[in-house]
């Protein structure tokens, strides 16, 4: 036998304890010496497996039988144009005058209706996304409305996100789409939010204003998306502690992005991935503040849905690009798309030797090609997590 690579060993207050990232196991160690009890259970739950085990090998080998197996959730990302009305300072679009037309439309429609026809699908996922994506309001009222119909008759869960600047986000728009979840994004406070998300309307004060017209007149989940660099980092905490005050945590769920610069000119500087580490522990520890709730990490069944065919970003004029965030242009129209079709992943050498690898799966593929850094919050904080999570339970 030998120990797994995915163990990881700390010391909380002169207690020795053992963590799994692949079972998401925590154990605390005897002071003597382990009995045969205590070895068969290391065993049997894979702190400790054969020597002969290739552990990385297993963990692709059931990483690539769950993206085999997919998902009863068909997710789409329809991009309705790539007109933006704002000029983000770390905005990773090429902007340009391409919109949806009804024609694409139709083919989108159409796809979807043979796929939710022709598999057992339980939901369909539809994330409304751009550039800005309330700039081709006819065509979202089109998509909507043919695709919910497409879902009833086939008697498959619709859900509807949105990703919008706010800025077009009328009282007509959240009464007749009801979408179920909006994301929103901050900057920071009012005046670096203002200095990123280059705007001549439409200002922080604005977006506050509706945030709480959305609380108050709709039902929908908010994603609040802060994206974090060097200039705002300090005030990142602070805007979402102030939310949580101001209306809870229940209708929230909190984005926190690493501003990556796309290009040499883009007036912010990255933070590097530790810092960025500790603002995101520090923003969980603030949100477990308010529900309560302590959590080790999770190991991930599968990748991004995008690198694993699982999910599907389209864009305007009809053609499946690599994923949302990636700035490549798609090879083949959605329409054309063999949706059984699965890519296995391969995990990258440099990840095969990190104990978190079961946590991120390799994290982002556009981030790593970029060089900015892909790697998960917890290889940088797994003993603080940990602590944590010892200091509740002992709480408790």
């Amino acid at each position: 036998m030998k120990e797994s690579i995915f163990n990881y060993y700390t010391t909380i207050n002169n207690k020795n304890y053992l963590y799994n990232s692949n079972n998401a196991g925590l154990l605390e160690l005897p002071v003597n010496d382990l009995n045969d009890e205590e070895i068969k259970y290391l065993q049997e739950n894979r702190f400790y497996i054969e020597e002969e085990e290739d552990e990385v090998k297993t963990l692709e080998d059931e990483v690539n039988s769950s993206i085999r197996i997919g998902s009863r959730s068909l997710e789409l990302t329809i991009a309705l144009t790539n007109q933006c009305n704002f000029r983000c300072a770390y905005c990773y679009q090429d902007k340009n005058q391409k919109v949806m037309s009804i024609q694409t439309a139709d083919h989108i429609i159409r796809k979807i209706r043979n796929v939710l026809a022709e598999n057992d699908y339980e939901e369909i996922w539809i994330h409304y996304f751009g550039g800005e994506p309330l700039l081709n309001i006819p065509i979202l009222k089109y998509l909507d409305g043919n695709i919910r119909c497409a879902a009833e008759e086939n008697k498959v869960v619709y859900h509807t996100y949105l990703t919008t600047n706010g800025s077009m986000l009328s009282d007509d728009i959240l009464s007749s789409i009801k979408f179920e979840n909006i994301q929103l994004t901050f900057d920071g406070e009012e005046v670096i939010h203002d200095s990123l998300r280059i705007s001549d309307q439409f200002h922080f004060q604005d977006e506050i204003t509706l945030l709480k017209k959305i609380i108050d007149t709709t039902s929908a989940r908010i994603i609040l998306r802060m994206n974090a660099c060097l200039q705002n980092k300090n005030e990142i905490l602070r805007f979402y502690q102030s939310v949580l005050e101001n209306h809870g945590y229940e209708r929230f769920d909190f984005n926190l992005n690493r501003m990556i610069k796309y290009h040499d000119d883009d007036n912010f500087e990255m933070l590097t991935q530790a810092e960025y580490a500790k603002l995101y522990y520090d923003l969980q520890r603030l949100i477990k503040m308010f529900t309560g709730k302590t959590e080790l990490p999770i190991p991930r069944k599968i990748p991004c849905k995008f690198t694993c065919g699982i999910a599907y970003a389209i864009s305007p004029d009809g053609y499946c690009n690599f994923c949302s965030g990636s700035v490549e242009n798609g090879k083949i129209l959605f329409q054309d798309v063999d949706i059984a079709e699965r890519k296995e992943i391969r995990f990258r050498e440099e990840c095969k030797t990190c104990i978190c690898l079961p946590l991120c799966l390799g994290g982002c593929i556009v981030q790593h090609n970029l060089q900015a850094g892909c790697c998960s919050y917890e290889k940088f904080c797994l003993d603080e997590i940990i602590k944590d999570y010892v200091a509740k339970t002992e709480a408790s």
